[in-house]
């Protein structure tokens, strides 16, 4: 009896040593992403995206190699992260630029109130264009209004 299972756990572990020596072949998923990435996964992609099934031979048990098909995979990979990593930048770079833009026009307007603030509180006649081209003096009542608005667009240009 002891025998028996001396040969029979002999078998069994040289059954597993012969099956882990030998590599794995395995499929995986490769298809191309709305923003027109390649990728690849084991797992299957979203339904509706067309995908083929690519071969790839896998390492050994121990995974101490790495197969020509991961090597390929993961140099996609890398690229891909790459490719990422500039539209990152570029998309960072447009941000900041936009934001810039921002600032500037802000900066401006806010130039543009103060100095309409002070003509409007100075003693000087203030002069503005009617809707049909004509020149107009402001009385007391409309410039009381109109410096009202251009305090009212000072503070909101010039205390962020």
């Amino acid at each position: 009896m002891l025998k028996r299972a001396l040969w029979f756990l002999l078998v069994i572990s040289g059954c597993g040593v012969t099956l882990t020596a030998q590599p794995a072949e395995q499929f995986i998923y490769k298809w191309t992403d709305e923003q027109g990435m390649i990728k690849y996964s084991e797992v299957a992609p979203p339904s509706g995206v067309k995908y083929e099934m690519v071969r790839r031979t896998g390492g050994t048990a121990q995974g101490a190699e790495t197969a020509p098909g991961d090597q390929t995979i993961k140099d996609q990979a890398a690229k891909e992260r790459e490719e990422l990593a500039r539209q990152e930048a570029k998309q960072k770079e447009a941000t900041e630029q936009a934001q810039k833009q921002v600032e500037d026009v802000r900066a401006r307007n806010c130039e543009i109130a103060k100095k309409n603030v002070q003509v409007l509180q100075g003693d000087a006649q203030v002069v503005r264009t009617d809707a049909k081209g004509d020149k107009v003096v402001l009385d007391a009542e409309q410039r009381a209004e109109e410096l009202k608005k251009a305090q009212k667009d000072q503070d909101y240009f010039c205390n962020p």
